[in-house]
């Protein structure tokens, strides 16, 4: 009952955000997924394996691939795993590993530490105390460490769970009030050790499933952005510098986490050009309607309509709507090698699909624009005042979305567009010996930028991602993260 009363009651703050979103049943994981016991924590349960706390008919808060909270029962208990086999409101079913649940306090016995299950509570390592959900934490245990502040004083506390799950959004998480400041400090601590994680081959997927501030599982060709330092990727709903909510897909951004910046975070959009816009236009519309070819001109240009403003398309964003359907029809044409045009396949010429269904990725151009962000400083403050080891700010420094803080962005190396087209023809000819296209002169617009990217063409199967991209994971974590599709 203590549990059931704590899944329900949400308090106003980021009210919705969480535990009754409703998913789509296509993008569920059927399959166990792998344990991450290995995984080296940083807190006082390190090297231990955790207590299972979870039975059947129990009520959880289980957290998605998007970095936000559902409300399910539990079914199943794998204690080998580590997982619950969870059932959700809207009767879809998936295996969830036990760091990615979250319950309410157990009624009668002792309190012990939700980390490392001890009782003891001393100084320095108290017992503290969720004020949400009523489990307790030792001061050393929790990330980041509770300050022993907190005992003494009478104001409220929120456990790390807690205050992303009050805090985390669809669009971006909450920027002002305070569990929004209580999530920016928890933020530049990470819950698990960044190097353990045993990553593929185009730093896509991990073994362990943990992804983001939240170390909660992500598909990081929907609406997560890698950060380009850490290479680690972070969820739409965790992040709280967006000015709008992301598209699927879109890696357009220069972005560095809270941990990285020791502080906000930092994010600047990259240039667009028409063939990317149709590009992740494409790719968003696949994702939405599982479908591959769509009417350039009643389809595509209605989306594109529909979400300029959330394109965010820079020096593009002033072209007239009357002008916008040439540009766009002109990148389909000019660009065989991403684009299939429907009288290929013996349909109405003027039906487009992605030739491959990937997201797109920023040009060579886009990427050499920010080598300036390089020279900037390591420290500055928040609002914008300088360190006391002043440095010039790039252009980047002025963009509205930058909330006063620039940091260096680390240059993704890189493989000519001409190299990338090279090998994608070989490997395509491998996986379907009877197709052959014609090669484009103007390959300049091919921007698969590096050979990650190349592998993760391969395939996107995108009416069941996430059961695919769990199986391969848990074979070998130097796999590829996407099957072939075929053309």
């Amino acid at each position: 009952a203590d549990d059931a009363i704590f899944l329900m009651d949400r308090d106003g703050t980021g009210v919705g955000n969480s535990s009754l979103h409703k998913r789509s049943p296509s993008h569920r994981n059927l399959k166990t997924p792998v344990s991450s016991v290995h995984l080296s924590l940083q807190d006082g349960s390190k090297g231990k394996r955790p207590v299972c706390k979870f039975e059947e008919g129990q009520d959880v808060l289980a957290r998605w691939s998007d970095g936000l909270f559902y409300l399910g029962t539990v079914k199943k208990v794998n204690k080998q795993k580590e997982s619950c086999f969870v059932i959700f409101e809207d009767s879809s079913k998936s295996w969830v590993l036990w760091k990615d649940i979250q319950t309410g306090a157990c009624g009668g016995g002792e309190m012990v530490c939700t980390i490392c299950q001890e009782e003891c509570s001393e100084v320095p390592n108290e017992m503290v105390i969720c004020d949400k959900c009523g489990q307790g934490y030792h001061q050393r245990c929790h990330m980041p460490n509770i300050d022993s502040s907190v005992i003494a004083s009478d104001a409220k506390w929120l456990c790390r769970q807690c205050v992303f799950a009050t805090t985390t959004k669809r669009g971006g998480a909450l920027k002002k009030g305070p569990n929004a400041k209580a999530l920016q400090v928890m933020k530049q601590t990470l819950p698990y050790q960044l190097e353990d994680l045993q990553w593929d081959a185009g730093h896509k997927t991990n073994h362990e499933q943990c992804y983001c501030y939240c170390g909660g599982p992500g598909d990081w060709y929907l609406k997560m952005l890698q950060c380009w330092r850490c290479k680690q990727w972070f969820h739409e709903a965790c992040i709280q510098c967006l000015q709008k909510p992301m598209l699927y897909g879109d890696r357009f951004y220069l972005f560095i986490c809270s941990v990285c910046n020791s502080g906000p975070e930092y994010l600047k959009r990259l240039p667009l050009r028409w063939v990317d816009i149709a590009h992740l236009s494409l790719y968003n519309l696949s994702v939405i309607h599982k479908k591959k070819y769509f009417d350039s001109e009643l389809e595509l240009m209605t989306y594109i309509h529909e979400n300029w403003d959330r394109l965010q398309t820079g020096e593009l964003t002033d072209t007239l709507k009357s002008d916008r359907y040439d540009y766009v029809l002109e990148a389909l044409n000019e660009n065989k090698c991403m684009f299939m045009s429907g009288k290929e396949i013996k349909k109405k010429k003027h039906l487009f699909g992605l030739r491959i269904r990937v997201p797109p990725i920023p040009s060579n151009g886009a990427m050499k624009t920010e080598e300036s962000t390089e020279e900037v400083s390591h420290e500055f403050k928040i609002k914008g005042r300088k360190s006391s080891k002043p440095a010039p700010l790039p252009a980047a420094a002025k963009s509205p979305l930058n909330n006063g803080i620039e940091k260096k962005g680390n240059k993704k190396s890189s493989i000519e567009p001409s190299e990338q087209y090279t090998k994608l023809k070989k490997v395509k000819r491998f996986s379907n010996p009877g197709t052959v296209e014609s090669e484009k002169s103007n390959q300049s617009h091919c921007d698969f930028q590096d050979q990650s990217a190349m592998l993760d063409s391969l395939a996107l199967d995108l009416p069941g991602p996430k059961r695919r991209l769990v199986e391969q994971t848990a074979q070998s974590s130097n796999t590829s993260d996407v099957e072939s599709t075929g053309a």
